[in-house]
């Protein structure tokens, strides 16, 4: 059995890793996988034996806009997400603080030329570690979170609240 390289949580999708790989018929990682990315972070940050070639593997099960050019399709989300294990609840941002209560929160936000998304990974403490938005992880409210993507011309359209899938007692 070939041994899969543990990626850990992805900040970048234009990762030279996987960035070239497809993402629906006529998509790119780089180009139009950050929903993937989003969806992926949470399942390795609730489970951490989670690699990514296998969650790469069932893409398929992750459904896109316009083969794979317009990204990840937002109802997908959710279904995903419930289909491993996880509690899913779909806010609008201005109920944020309804949305920070949760393990993990997967954020949407479009902008001039298209729309992203965004994991946060709950610190436990009301604060979330957000991936692939920065340079580098960055760690803040989800309220300072969304301020800070109204400053650079990013409009947050939906929040998904994650809460985790318990961990069996071994």
């Amino acid at each position: 059995m070939k041994e899969t390289v543990d990626f850990g949580l992805l900040n970048s999708q234009t990762d030279e890793r996987y960035g070239s790989r497809k993402y629906g018929r006529l998509g790119t990682m780089a180009k139009n996988g950050c929903g993937m990315i989003a969806l992926y972070n949470i399942q390795r940050a609730a489970d951490d034996t989670t690699r990514f070639e296998p969650f790469y593997a069932a893409r398929k099960q992750i459904k896109t806009n316009f083969f794979g050019l317009l990204g990840t399709r937002p109802s997908t989300i959710g279904k995903n997400l419930r289909k491993r294990g996880f509690e899913v609840r779909a806010f609008r941002p201005k109920k944020a603080e309804e949305a920070a209560l949760y393990d993990g929160v997967i954020v949407l936000t479009w902008y001039l030329f298209g729309a992203h998304y965004i994991a946060g990974i709950g610190n436990g403490d009301g604060t979330y570690t957000f991936y692939n938005q920065y340079y580098k992880p960055r760690t803040m409210s989800l309220t300072a979170f969304l301020e800070d993507l109204v400053r650079y011309k990013q409009h947050p359209y939906r929040i998904w609240g994650i809460r985790f899938p318990q961990k069996e007692e071994r």
